[in-house]
């Protein structure tokens, strides 16, 4: 009868094994900010998480009717890197009285776009004065030697035209 019983309790005892070593829903919500999911939310112009800083850089003097160009640059931080094989791509939606160049732009649009980093510029030509805030959504990878992490951020930033 025992050995009948054997596997029965070698499985109940490594479901309790596991349980007792599964950390409970409070012990989780006391993970570090450091392991926690990327911090975008709308409206920043700066994006940071694990393996990445995305850092929007608008231009500094913009006037009716003369083409300007905001930076949006992606650095990988170590021991990650850009994966150049990912479908990357930033959408930006500009504001109401301004034209965009290419609203939405891959790899071979960027201005650069290595292992090390990547530097997309948005070209914009704005109708009206005022100050013009742009959208955009940012779909791009990182990588170690062992794992790739595909990233999705939302960026905002605002630019005054005069």
């Amino acid at each position: 009868m025992l050995r009948k019983l054997a596997p029965v309790l070698f499985v109940l005892g490594t479901v309790a094994f596991g349980a007792a070593c599964t950390p409970s829903s409070e012990a989780r919500a006391e993970t570090p900010a450091a392991a926690k999911p990327a911090s975008a939310a709308p409206g920043k112009a700066r994006a940071e998480g694990q393996g990445f800083i995305v850092e929007v850089t608008p231009p500094d003097a913009v006037k009716v009717g003369v083409e300007a160009k905001a930076k949006v640059v992606l650095k990988p931080t170590a021991p990650y890197h850009v994966n150049k094989d990912f479908p990357t791509q930033l959408t930006v939606t500009p504001p109401a009285g301004v034209d965009v160049a290419k609203a939405k732009q891959k790899p071979e649009d960027a201005a650069r776009f290595e292992e090390d980093g990547a530097v997309f510029e948005v070209a914009f030509t704005p109708r009206e004065a005022g100050d013009k805030r742009f959208e955009a959504a940012f779909k791009f990878a990182v990588c170690t030697t062992e794992t790739c992490d595909p990233k999705s951020e939302k960026l905002a930033w605002t630019v005054p035209v005069k």
